[in-house]
């Protein structure tokens, strides 16, 4: 069984954002591979206990169902991060069943696809001369498609799920050793959005995301150790048809 996220941040359940947030660069910092000492697999470990803990839904879920709400099992998904490295000098209504329980009534988009962009974490090379100054780095990310507006729909236009008939959700039989039983389910048309697209996107197949190079201006402390961590909110990949944004982590590494 996955470890408890609140255990691997050594946060309590009633932590707010900024304390697991300040939590995890700390232990990001420590643990990153790239550091004496470091460990790969317990940044890992940080890193996928603050893709729970630092998404408020995600959070809520894990809190009511544990790893199986956190992870997809009742509607989410984990997401993962990117290493660059740089060196810059059908059915509709009803469902009166026991499993309206647990749906709460409804799905999000999370089980067919991630509820947000991956996670990007860079790696940048500063001289000493550097520190206190303002750079602008230059990396390739994934962006919101501007012909479909990210909606992954051609002209960003949508209609109605004809297997869901825009419910998100649909109704199946499931045959066990007890007998037949009804199980809501995400709808695998629309990935529980209700809408799919009229004709979809040909300049991003789809996905509401183009790959681009992107440019982004970071101040550089005027003191600061070997492999400071800087998180940037929302400012890694664009998520997969108008998901939100991941995260954009940054180790700066000094030289002399």
């Amino acid at each position: 069984m996955p470890a408890d996220p609140y255990t691997i941040l050594g946060v309590s359940k009633n932590a707010s954002q900024d304390e697991i947030k300040k939590a995890y660069r700390k232990l990001a910092h420590q643990h990153h591979p790239d550091k004496k000492g470091g460990s790969e697999a317990r940044f890992k470990e940080v890193n996928a206990a603050y893709q729970i803990l630092g998404d408020a839904e995600k959070k809520a879920r894990y809190d009511q169902f544990g790893h199986a709400g956190a992870q997809g099992g009742f509607g989410g998904t984990q997401g993962g991060y990117q290493d660059f490295n740089f060196d810059f000098g059908g059915q509709g209504g009803g469902f009166e069943n026991i499993f309206d329980m647990f749906t709460g009534g409804g799905f999000g988009r999370s089980a067919q696809k991630p509820e947000k962009g991956e996670d990007l974490h860079l790696n940048i090379q500063v001289s000493t001369k550097d520190l206190g100054k303002q750079k602008v780095y230059e990396f390739e990310a994934f962006v919101i498609c501007e012909e479909c507006s990210g909606t992954g729909a051609k002209d960003a236009k949508l209609k109605m799920c004809a297997d869901c008939k825009g419910q998100g959700r649909v109704q199946q039989a499931v045959r066990t050793p007890l007998g037949t039983f009804a199980q809501v389910v995400v709808c695998r048309s629309c990935g529980g959005d209700g809408e799919v697209a009229e004709h979809t996107c040909t300049h991003c197949r789809g996905t509401g995301r183009n790959k681009s190079k992107r440019k982004l201006e970071v101040h550089i402390p005027a003191e600061i150790s070997d492999r400071y961590l800087v998180v940037f909110p929302q400012q890694g990949n664009a998520g997969l048809q108008s998901t939100p944004p991941g995260d954009l982590m940054i180790t700066i590494r000094t030289t002399k």
